[in-house]
């Protein structure tokens, strides 16, 4: 430690800490417009000077270490003054007037500038004004109040140079090079935090710019929207599209992302009620402060007037229509619909399905719904069977599904495997912590291996063979031979090597070899499939049987199991799974199909765009004599239903989720309902209440929920609404044993001209954008197609944008065709929630690998 002297106060700080991090942490500003925390010093704004005792002239904060004795001094006369000559240099090449002017406050967007004739842009015109750091940094240097005028002894440049046009021709992110200050806090954001690389400088000298790759549009580069250049950026230069006119917030609320199961912490400023700007938000320490572009974007993925603002009731000649209802009668309807249906068949006639997109609370109430009020075991998701099947394998292994492994841990990894599809798509943010692991920031190098299995190509490639690890590439349901054979290699036993498709298995045998030492951290990741629960169950295993093997009685310690969506870990620790001989959802369909089963309550759930074989779900639910949803959104189940509940979104929520590593986050409200819509938790109680007599449940916040859970589910007891953990804490319990597995083949169908499907999450369509089939819910427009290999796309005469029709046993399915290598040859591959989860039509009911031919369609 050491005592610095800063502006007369002393304080104790870590020796060697950058003094401008220092002086920030003590509450004193510093003007710092090129710094980034936990970044090398860039040290070309030169704003940030500072005296120091005993030190000849005047001393940037940012590349300056603390020493024991070291007095400073961040406010004298001297160092305003040459704060503000620096500035005021900065101040010349950027739309300033409004900046060094003591009347702005007077000023409205539409007046003209009175004090010169050449201002074409300024502060009050600007879609950053008074949140824009560089107009802060004036402000507390009075520049205008001292009348710091920015062409004095410099050139005044800005108003009278071209500049380039803004780039607003992607939906999210506005690029706007006049207002640059060439700070290259993005360039290094994007480079040294994100480890993507797609901003740089361009050019030398004075016509030196920011450019995102070869110079072109943002959307032509390899920018993936995460937004991290945004958070750095000190001026409008960069800046979020979607609502920038008033982002100036009123109220900034933290809540949880629904994306997937990383659990990113977010903050969501809100204006007159609604979502106007995210930001990542450091409560869950794995996510800190970053985030991926749904967790950032996708917040107004939809517009308010397309979610539900009323609630409907089936009526008409043989319910033929829905038709608007008043709360009372609408939970008086369902009631009696379901009660009409046990009277006549039994509770056993009815089941229920939460969501993995629902708190624990409304999950906990579900099923409390349907084993305490109506009597029913039948309890699911429509889409939990890949994850069930998956905690199943690894609680076979360990004795446990809540393993003790930590997420923090994959960005110090010496050795990280990744058995997954594309992991940088469906997890985003949990590839940037292992991308730390490999090549970590210019303050902390590392030298990482990363060992890849996967068959479809994603980023998560350049950062394996690039840097001394391997990319494993079997054929598509190969990965968990090819995962259980690395290790029965790392335990020393003798097997034919797998079939792959590509991959130098010496760089992953000597990445492992590696990670046997003891003193090496070693990671194994596996991202569970978004339908094959037998593909899910097998690679649970391998990738616990290479856990053991490289870490002994320790394995639980370094397995990580990714499940698809957000809340699924923490939907099952609520009881929403088949217990005490329930059906599971895909029985609960069939049983519906051939008209066992009467009733369906379906809580936040989608079983036709969740549930493979879209057919059967189909026919299932039209053979209902009562189907109750509740949810925010008019989706295709939603359309089909007797009595449908007007949910509040996601953000507009109170509660809690479960991520990956049982980590257990707050969400909170942070918009207001729509027009009649009311929480879930409301329709649960109210129909609780009106199916099982008055007075059944008496909840009245979700806080009364969260409370009975801590009191009743092992492991929550810690996270009570008056003191939870919340972000810190997670829900595990040690390894009782290490069992390794035997790992079944991949069975694969048979192609006989045919090629094999497959599916997955991809990184920017809308989950409730698709839902409801919107245009827009992959607003870049990307992932609308089928992908064809290259080979494939030549025999079969298609070519970029031609349609083409996808037919398996159980239907049929027609996109448009991109020709793309990150498929194998013989090897298609379907968004898949693109338009409500339309591959769904073409799946086995079990979800497994099926062959589609693949027809051309012709031209009428």
């Amino acid at each position: 430690m050491a005592r610095v002297k800063l502006n007369g106060h002393e304080i104790d700080v870590a020796d060697g800490a950058p003094l401008v991090e220092v002086i920030k942490r003590a509450g004193v500003w510093i003007s710092h417009l090129c710094y980034i925390d936990g970044l090398p010093p860039y040290a070309g704004c030169r704003s940030c000077l500072v005296a120091i005792e005993g030190a000849r002239g005047l001393q940037l904060a940012c590349t300056t270490k603390v020493a024991d004795g070291m007095v400073v001094e961040t406010e004298t006369p001297e160092v305003k003054e040459m704060r503000q000559s620096v500035v005021a240099i900065i101040n010349a090449n950027h739309s300033d007037r409004c900046l060094t002017c003591h009347r702005r406050v007077k000023c409205m967007p539409g007046d003209i500038c009175l004090r010169d004739d050449v201002v074409t842009h300024r502060c009050v015109t600007c879609s950053k004004n008074y949140r824009c750091e560089l107009q802060t940094t004036n402000e507390l240097l009075d520049m205008g109040f001292e009348n710091v005028e920015p062409w004095v002894g410099e050139p005044r440049t800005y108003y009278q140079h071209a500049v380039p046009e803004p780039d607003r021709a992607n939906p999210w992110l506005e690029f706007d090079p006049q207002m640059c200050i060439i700070c290259t806090r993005c360039v290094r954001a994007c480079d040294e935090i994100r480890h993507t690389g797609a901003i740089t400088l361009a050019g030398r000298g004075f016509p030196t710019r920011i450019a995102f790759g070869a110079g072109g549009r943002v959307d032509e580069s390899n920018c993936d929207f995460c937004g991290a250049c945004i958070d750095v950026c000190p001026t409008a230069t960069l800046m979020e599209k979607p609502n920038k006119w008033i982002a100036r917030t009123e109220d900034w609320i933290s809540t949880t992302c629904n994306s997937c199961s990383v659990g990113c912490t977010i903050s969501i400023g809100t204006r007159d009620g609604r979502a106007v700007i995210v930001k990542p938000d450091r409560v869950n320490p794995v996510s800190a402060d970053q985030v991926c572009v749904r967790g950032r974007f996708h917040y107004d993925a939809i517009p308010e007037k397309k979610r539900l603002q009323r609630h409907y009731v089936r009526r008409g000649p043989a319910g033929s229509a829905q038709f608007p209802a008043h709360w009372g009668e609408l939970v008086e309807f369902a009631a009696s619909r379901i009660k009409d249906v046990v009277s006549a068949h039994g509770a056993a006639a009815v089941g229920v399905l939460g969501s993995p997109f629902n708190t624990n609370e409304e999950n906990y109430l579900a099923q409390k719904l349907a084993r305490d009020v109506i009597g029913t075991p039948h309890v699911d998701s429509s889409g939990a069977a890949p994850d069930r099947a998956a905690a199943r394998a690894i609680e076979a292994a360990f004795g446990t599904q809540a393993l003790p492994s930590d997420m923090i841990t994959l960005g110090r990894s010496d050795v990280v495997v990744v058995i997954a599809d594309d992991l940088e798509s469906s997890h985003n943010v949990a590839a940037l912590r292992i991308k730390d692991a490999i090549v970590g920031n210019p303050l902390a190098p590392r030298n990482g291996k990363l060992v890849l299995v996967s068959a479809l190509r994603g980023e998560m490639a350049d950062f394996a063979e690039p840097y001394g690890g391997a990319w494993l590439r079997p054929r598509p349901g190969g990965e968990a031979a090819v995962a259980d054979w690395l290790a029965k290699r790392a335990r020393g036993e003798q097997a034919p090597s797998p079939a792959l498709a590509s991959g130098e298995i010496a760089g992953a045998t000597a990445a492992l070899d590696a990670a046997k030492d003891p003193a090496k951290t070693v990671s194994v990741v596996f991202a569970t499939p978004r339908f094959d629960a037998r593909a899910a169950a097998e690679g649970a295993k391998a990738a616990a049987n290479l856990a053991i093997a490289l870490r002994g009685e320790r394995a639980a310690e370094s397995l990580y199991i990714l499940p698809a969506e957000a809340n699924m870990n923490g939907m099952r620790d609520m009881g929403v799974e088949p217990r005490d001989g329930g059906m599971d959802a895909g029985a609960m369909l069939d049983a519906a199909a051939s008209g066992a089963l009467k009733a369906l309550v379906v809580v936040g759930d989608n079983p036709l765009m969740f549930a493979p074989y879209r057919a059967r779900t189909e026919r299932a639910l039209a053979s209902l004599d009562a189907l109750i949803v509740i949810d925010s959104e008019l989706t295709d189940t939603a359309k089909l239903a007797h009595a449908l509940f007007a949910d509040v979104g996601t953000y507009a929520k109170a509660g809690t989720y479960s991520n990956a590593e049982r980590r257990v986050n707050r969400l909170h409200a942070a918009q207001q309902a729509p027009g009649d819509a009311r929480p879930a938790l409301l329709a649960l109680t109210d129909l609780a209440n009106a199916v099982g007599g008055a007075d059944t449940w008496a909840y009245a916040h979700p806080d009364d929920v969260t409370d009975e859970i801590a009191g009743r589910v092992p492991g929550y007891d810690r996270f009570r609404a008056s003191f939870g953990m919340w972000g810190k804490a997670r829900i595990s319990s040690p390894a009782t044993r290490s069992e390794v597995q035997s790992v079944a083949e991949g069975a694969m169908p048979e192609r006989d001209g045919s090629m094999l499907l497959t599916a997955g999450r991809t990184l920017y369509t809308s989950i409730e954008g698709a839902a409801v089939h919107s245009p827009d819910a992959d607003k870049l427009h990307r992932e609308e197609f089928v992908e064809v290999h290259p080979a494939d796309a030549a025999a079969l005469r298609v070519s970029g944008g031609d349609e083409v029709t996808l037919v398996s046993p159980h239907g049929e399915l027609t996109l448009r065709c991109m020709i793309s290598g990150r498929v194998l040859e013989g090897v298609v591959f379907v968004p898949a929630y693109h338009d409500g989860g339309a591959v769904t039509s073409l799946l086995h009911g079990d979800g497994a690998a099926v062959a589609v031919q693949v027809k051309v369609r012709t031209p009428a």
